[in-house]
């Protein structure tokens, strides 16, 4: 059962790939980066996953924000061509800093508005959610 909130439980994983990506960033190894690009790449799928199947509805049915949920969706789009690009060249460092850049902005999107408006939604139920998404996480990890 989750301890933490939702927004709490997705931004702990904005900062475990932002430290894969430091990681990246110093590593001089070209196996040690292209481990790094696949964990990245496998940690951002099962995020943006469990974000579209479970978050994101959910935001919208308590919000009715349509406008953040798209440009959400837009930024998950651009990640996953990106990730399209890495997975057929794992050394490829320009692609990695693109992915990071796109990442780092939609995460700063999330924490300045999504997060906070869903924290001030009522009928949001931020506890419950985060127990959805940390189960369906398990699920996508394991068969990973």
């Amino acid at each position: 059962m989750a301890q933490q909130d939702a927004c709490t439980l997705l931004d702990a994983d904005h900062n475990e790939v932002i430290g894969m990506f430091e990681q990246y960033k110093a590593a001089h190894d070209a196996r040690r980066h292209e481990l790094l690009a696949s964990q990245i790449a496998q940690n951002l799928v099962v995020h943006m996953q469990i974000e579209e199947e479970i978050f994101y509805p959910a935001f919208q049915r308590a919000t009715g924000d349509e406008a953040l949920l798209q440009d959400a969706i837009r930024e998950h789009n651009e990640a996953r061509e990106l990730i399209a690009q890495i997975d057929k060249d794992r050394r490829n460092a320009k692609l990695m800093l693109a992915l990071e850049d796109n990442i780092l902005d939609h995460v700063n999107d999330e924490r300045e508005k999504m997060f906070p408006k869903a924290r001030a939604t009522p009928g949001m139920d931020l506890m419950a959610l985060a127990d959805q998404l940390e189960a369906r996480k398990s699920e996508l990890m394991a068969a990973a």
